[in-house]
């Protein structure tokens, strides 16, 4: 694995001979972009086997405003954590809030503008399917941003572009002691195929067994509330804004301690989890009640791990 060094780390813990990496909400270098608000590079470059991406924080204050502007050398999906402001892209105008998440596809064009009291915050993932490509990434060396100038946004404007608010796509309940939801996000509308982007809801006193993936990195951003982030032996709080990197074979777990419902949004590079998740849960419909129970036996563990790479300690 590489990563840059210089992204102000929060606590970094050794998993056999891999590294889990957690960061603060408001951790990281501090990047200066002319009409960009304020950019904190939480990863620089991040690299392993199966994964490639940075990972920046848009901070805008309110009244601030980020011009029509792409990145030609990759994929971006952005999570907001806080605050509310529009975003527009291909000639739409969308409101974005706290939970919601987007896909910008390579050469689309997006603005943001901040709006109401809070500031409005993002956090950024940038995206490429291979480590060939790393160099690209934004904002390393900003190779391939573009700022539009005058007419040349409308000419622009175009590329794919994907939102789903918080409560937006399939989900699935969860059984004990997991008690809460699964959001799967974009489904078959994402154009690529090389990462997949969902959200967990846990409930008050509900959490994720210790457990890993074979296979899949794991990038974690904290939307709603707050929880405990456990990684081997150690345990952090993870509220709104924080960051958690997960690297294959690393195993975690989640435990809502705070109360009240809690919810986490990611993605998985390469995807992993999304058809485990249908065929052990229990689909979630508009208006329909939770399952009496849902059940969690051994069996469904083993398949976890022969059918879908997940890794349970005592199982493999």
């Amino acid at each position: 694995m590489s990563m840059d060094k210089t992204a102000n780390l929060w606590s970094a813990i050794t998993s056999g001979h891999r590294e889990a990496i957690l960061l603060s909400a408001d951790a990281g270098t501090v990047e200066t972009i002319d009409g960009f608000g304020t950019i904190r590079a939480k990863i620089a470059r991040y690299e392993d086997a199966e994964a490639s991406f940075s990972v920046i924080d848009i901070d805008l204050a309110p009244g601030e405003h980020i011009p029509s502007h792409t990145n030609s050398a990759n994929e971006r999906v952005a999570i907001c954590y806080a605050g509310s402001g529009r975003v527009r892209s291909n000639g739409k105008e969308h409101v974005v809030t706290q939970g919601d998440l987007m896909f910008w596809g390579r050469g689309t064009y997006v603005s943001l503008t901040q709006q109401g009291d809070e500031p409005f915050r993002l956090s950024v993932i940038s995206l490429v399917p291979d480590a060939a490509e790393a160099p690209s990434l934004f904002p390393v060396n900003r190779s391939g941003l573009i700022v539009s100038e005058g007419n040349e946004a409308a000419k622009a404007d175009a590329g794919d572009f994907l939102i789903e608010q918080e409560q937006e796509g399939e989900q699935y309940w969860q059984a004990a002691p997991s008690l809460g939801f699964i959001t799967l996000k974009f489904g078959e509308t994402l154009p690529v195929d090389y990462f997949s982007a969902s959200s967990q809801t846990l409930d008050a006193d509900a959490f994720v067994r210790l457990h890993g993936h074979q296979q899949s990195t794991e990038i974690v951003v904290c939307t709603r509330g707050r929880g405990l982030a456990v990684v081997g032996e150690v345990e952090q709080n993870f509220g709104e804004g924080d960051l958690l990197i997960l690297p294959p074979g690393v195993t975690h777990r989640f435990i809502n301690d705070s109360g009240q419902p809690w919810t986490y949004s990611g993605l998985f590079t390469p995807p992993s989890v999304e058809s485990a998740l249908r065929e052990t849960g229990a689909r979630k419909l508009p208006g329909a009640e939770r399952p009496a129970a849902i059940p969690r036996n051994p069996a469904t563990e083993r398949l976890l791990v022969e059918k879908y790479g997940f890794i349970i300690p005592g199982l493999q």
